[in-house]
This record gives C-alpha cells, structure tokens and sequence, in this order.
C-alpha cells in the first residue's frame, strides 16, 4: 500500500511539472506568433491530454497486479492519449504557427481530434470492461473448485479422527466426491451458476452434518443420512458436469 501511495505521489508530481511546462512553452511559442485564442485552446487541449495519462496511470498503480488479461487495455489507453497529445502538438507547430485559421476552424479542429479519441477510448473501455468480467468470471470459477475441494478436506480430516466402524463408507464416499470435483471442469457456464452454488451448500451441510456425526455417541440413521447427502451431491455435481459438456 505504502508503495502504492509513493508511485502515486511521484506520478502526481510529474503531472505538476508537465502542467507547468506545458504553460510555460505555449505561452513562450504560442503568444508571441499565434493569435492568443489559438494558444488558449491549444493549452486546454494539452491539458486533456496531459491529465488523461496522469489518471491512467494512477488508476493503473493500484490495479497492474490485479489481471494480465487487461494489459492490452492499458496500453491501448495510453496509446490513444499519447497519440492525441501527438496530435495537439501537430496542430499548435502546423495550424497555428504556419496556416492562417480561424479561432472557430482551430477550436473545430482540436474538437474532432478530442472526439476521435473519445470513439477510440470508448471502444477500448468496452473491451476492458469484458476482458475484467472474464477474469473475475474465471477467478469465481477456479475459487468455487477450490471451495469445494477445501471444505472436503476439512471433512476426510474430521474423518480421520473418528474411530468408529461406519467411518470406512463415509470417507470413501468422500473421496470419490472429492476426485470428481477434482476432475471437474472450473470452465463454467452462466446457466450453471446456480448449480454450482447448490453444489456449495450441500458440501458445508455435510461439513456441518459430519462435525455433528463425529460428536454423537450414537449414530442410529445419521450415518445412512449423511451417505444420502454424500451420493445427493455427488449426483448434482455429475449433472452440472453432464450439462456443461452439452452446452459447449
């Protein structure tokens, strides 16, 4: 976090002193030879431009770690800024100094190049958005696989300790629940959401089902019940993986 708040302290201080040259050199190039409107609307654009980089880069310091699906975001974010401030600069050294144009063609001109890279920006953050679904759909995915197989894990232990003679079924049956999840695909389906939710509550009920058989001095048609919520489970967990294999 520290670390974090440094990167952002120093990218603040670059946009400072971007901010105060930028002024500096338009209004050292652009006063004495351009009209002053032309250089006014030449310092607002590369002040766009300039904070459009500086609020990348401070939403990229905290986040770069968070997916390398979205990289190709970032960059193309920062290309569509950099190329647009590539294209102020164009039209301060071009239009203003060299061609004669009105302050209304100027102030047009810089207006379409905002707009272009508006479409371009837009464009880009639709594809980000996505690829940041994706990447939280998947981390949900491979988070509901290894849930299960923790909480199974949880259960073979408590088994572990339990010296009683119907222990034998109940961790076998345990076991191949367990290889099965193993086995699963983690690539989901939508429509499979709330199977795979149901899938992890009966596995905490029969966490919660076990923990209370293991305490019970007697087990008359508790043991029979949680084999039903094992054989249950193991069911539903073949049937999800049975529809996701037709729904691919």
């Amino acid at each position: 976090m520290d670390k974090h708040r440094d990167n952002a302290r120093l990218a603040t201080v670059i946009y400072v002193l971007a901010l105060l040259v930028t002024l500096a050199v338009v209004f050292l190039i652009g006063l004495p030879f351009a009209r002053i409107s032309h250089a006014w609307i030449s310092l607002f654009a590369l002040f766009i431009a300039e904070t459009a980089l500086y609020g990348l880069s401070l939403y990229y310091i905290p986040n770069r770690k968070h997916s390398d699906a979205t990289i190709p975001g970032y960059l193309a974010f920062g290309t569509i800024a950099g190329l647009y401030l590539i294209v102020v600069i164009i039209f301060i050294i071009v239009f203003s100094l060299v061609l004669d144009l009105s302050t209304f063609n100027y102030g047009l001109l810089h207006f379409i190049a905002l707009g272009v890279a508006g479409i371009m920006a837009s464009m880009v953050a639709i594809y980000f958005r996505h690829a940041d679904d994706q990447e939280v759909n998947s981390t949900a995915q491979v988070q509901w696989v290894s849930g299960m197989r923790s909480t199974l894990l949880s259960i073979k232990q408590e088994l572990a300790g339990w010296n009683h003679e119907e222990r034998g079924g109940l961790a076998k049956g345990i076991a191949e629940l367990e290889e099965k999840v193993r086995y699963s695909d983690p690539v989901s389906h939508p429509s499979l959401v709330g199977t795979e939710e149901s899938l992890m509550q009966q596995v905490h009920e029969l966490a919660s089902g076990i923990s209370s058989l293991v305490k019970e001095t007697e087990t008359t048609g508790e043991t029979e019940r949680v084999g039903r919520q094992i054989r249950e489970t193991m069911n539903l967990l073949e049937s999800r993986n049975q529809r996701l294999l037709q729904l691919k």
